[in-house]
């Protein structure tokens, strides 16, 4: 009875050394075209290995690397944190970039890794081949991209590396080219948000909201409170009727759109609505206002907490899951991985205190 062969994806190192009757570092190096073992031992090696079907294991080659790299230097593994804000401090001063920022750093620090910020901005990379070549030097394979302002395009200098990286959308799913993505479900955000109040017998609902801000979003935050005021038994019409575009200099058009209506709630992500409110007409300071981006900085707001910081968390995940599979370059079908929102209640549920 003939012994059984193994299957190709079961053929290991030790098998290759215990049929060549050599140890295993030889048979690893020699498959590593180590010069330190004699050319004909390697061809032997290599021949068997072919023979037997013999393959890598992508995963365990990328750590072992890893550690080859730490005998002989400082290096810990690190990933990229590219801002692509038109002004590096955003990250900062912009509470949700910053959230997912923190998110982002802590989870990568829990994970081991170390995490490298690079501002786009920065005049160092108006040649698109710097950052490839400062990614590189670093040994950088995993880029987290935060502050994105336009969806369909990317800075020059990420299109350069595309093919080196695993590259990971934070917040904004981008449309072209289609990578990896960790965002908060924001249609569902908005949706939510008008089931919530309309749950409390409220029919007249608004929604205060930047139309730049819905369009890097592909609309959803202005179709998720449609589809709501829908469901709630308002015509398309109507519901459409219900959206103003903010613009900080045009209060008085927001009182316009106010008027038309009358509503008795305002969902937005603009803090200024309140303000507009307080000098308004008395019957403006009767309407309840949630905010569909809450933060804990907001006091007295009721509204839709995103957890901006398991977005970050999240992208870590995603970005460590692709490279230790070795899955580098654009993905053949990208992944979008959705954090869901909570509702926070807060003042602004009575406006009468809230603002009075």
């Amino acid at each position: 009875m003939s012994r059984e062969v193994k299957k190709s994806s079961q053929i290991t190192i030790a098998d290759l050394a215990k049929e060549l009757g050599l140890g295993k570092a030889t048979v690893s190096l020699a498959l590593r075209e180590d010069p330190r073992i004699r050319k004909e031992t390697r061809l032997r090696v290599q021949k068997l290995a072919e023979m037997r079907g013999y393959q890598a294991n992508p995963m365990v080659a990328h750590v072992m690397s890893q550690l080859r790299s730490a005998r002989i230097s400082d290096y810990r593994a690190t990933l990229a944190l590219a801002n692509l804000a038109s002004r590096e401090e955003e990250l900062l001063s912009n509470t949700t970039f910053h959230s997912i920022s923190e998110g982002f750093r802590a989870r990568a620090k829990e994970l081991g890794y170390a995490v490298d910020d690079f501002w786009l901005g920065d005049p160092a990379y108006r040649e698109p081949d710097k950052l490839r070549s400062v990614l590189r030097a670093r040994r950088i394979e995993g880029v987290a991209l935060l502050a994105i302002k336009e969806k369909d395009q990317l800075p020059k200098a990420i299109q350069e590396i595309m093919s080196e990286c695993v590259l990971v959308g934070l917040g904004v799913r981008l449309v072209e080219p289609l990578v990896h993505c960790c965002c908060n479900n924001q249609y569902g955000t908005s949706l939510n948000a008008v089931r919530r109040v309309v749950g409390t017998g409220k029919k007249r609902l608004g929604l205060v909201l930047e139309s730049n801000d819905d369009r890097l979003l592909n609309g959803k935050l202005s179709m998720g409170f449609r589809y709501g005021l829908e469901e709630a038994g308002d015509s398309s019409e109507v519901a459409v009727s219900r959206v103003w575009n903010f613009q900080s200099q045009d209060s008085e058009g927001f009182f316009r759109w106010y008027e038309s209506f009358r509503p008795e709630w305002i969902l937005t992500n603009r803090t200024e609505v309140a303000d507009w409110l307080k000098k308004g007409p008395a019957s403006a300071r009767k309407t309840a206002l949630a905010h569909l981006d809450w933060d804990p900085s907001m006091r007295g707001w009721a509204g839709m907490n995103q957890h901006n910081n398991l977005v970050g968390v999240c992208g870590v995940d995603l970005l460590t899951a692709h490279l230790s599979r070795r899955e580098i370059g654009l993905p053949s079908a990208a992944k979008t991985l959705l954090v869901e929102s909570d509702w926070v209640e807060g003042l602004s549920m009575k406006p009468e205190e809230f603002l009075g």
